[in-house]
């Protein structure tokens, strides 16, 4: 079983503690006006939250998300994940910054260090990672909200500042302490329901930040069973996640889609997911 960072108001899992909220996340390896469509019918279902991958020559995550925003009323929109390696941590606050006033406040940067599939086509590797993020984050926010540190002084022409959360995607124990610190949330995926718990203590170690738990999902019959994905139907899938709600309490859980099926096929999956999982026994708290 795997995972990856609310649901529509009203979904309860106790008196105490409310449903986290839903998400999904896509790799963009769709065509563009595909992609935008999904997050349409993401937006329409009442899912919260949609990450757009960022694998660095594949569709830009963030021609998506713009397109997607003026198409969508409240489904935040995050780039997630991408890497300082290629895109500098003040021209991504720029980016956050303006799909932030385009889409009225629903934009979320991910930020993480980078795997192959993005950096390897460059000849490109990440030195220092702790303190690359470290930076990244400092330098992000900095420009998001106008303010000037060490790096970036504000310029006349910086646009007015705004609120974008920033989240950080790792599985390493250094990282996710970094957020705890730094971030205002983690992304969490490919992970196992035994390896989740190290993880989310960390990114809870410093302070309380938003924890958002992406399992990769695999619909399909008869595809091959792997240690870091949910698989079957949505039922099925619903029943996994809501394992992982009860070992953690994430505020965000979500769907990482790797079937490689047509992608409203899997937003249609997803959607029946959390379907399911709604009708599912109230979760209460430890």
């Amino acid at each position: 079983m795997g995972v990856v960072a609310a649901a529509p108001s009203g979904w309860k899992m106790s008196a105490v503690a409310p449903f986290p909220r839903t998400g999904f996340w896509i790799l963009p390896a769709a065509p563009v006006d595909e992609l935008v469509q999904a997050v349409v019918m993401a937006d329409r279902a009442g899912v919260d939250e949609v990450w757009i991958a960022d694998e660095g020559v594949m569709r830009d995550p963030l021609v998506v998300l713009a397109a997607a925003a003026t198409l969508t009323t409240h489904i935040l929109l995050g780039i997630g994940i991408t890497t300082p390696v290629l895109r500098h941590p003040g021209a991504l606050g720029a980016s956050l910054a303006s799909l932030d006033e385009l889409s009225g406040g629903r934009a979320m940067l991910g930020l993480g260090v980078g795997g192959d599939l993005t950096l390897r086509p460059f000849g490109l590797s990440a030195e220092r990672p702790v303190a690359l993020m470290r930076d990244a984050v400092r330098v992000a926010r900095a420009v998001i909200e106008r303010q000037s540190t060490q790096g970036y002084e504000v310029p006349t022409h910086a646009m007015p500042a705004r609120t974008v959360p920033i989240h950080i995607g790792s599985r390493g124990e250094q990282i996710n302490r970094l957020a705890s610190r730094e971030a205002d949330g983690v992304f969490l995926s490919g992970l196992t329901l035994s390896d989740v718990e190290a993880p989310v203590s960390w990114a809870r170690s410093s302070r309380q930040i938003h924890i958002g738990l992406y399992s990769s999902v695999r619909f399909r019959m008869h595809t091959v069973d792997d240690a870091t994905s949910l698989s079957g139907s949505p039922s099925e899938v619903a029943a996994g996640l809501q394992r992982l709600i009860e070992a953690v309490h994430p505020d965000t859980i979500g769907l990482a889609f790797v079937d490689g099926d047509r992608i409203s096929t899997m937003v249609e999956q997803g959607v029946a997911t959390f379907a399911a999982l709604r009708a599912l026994p109230e979760i209460g708290l430890p």
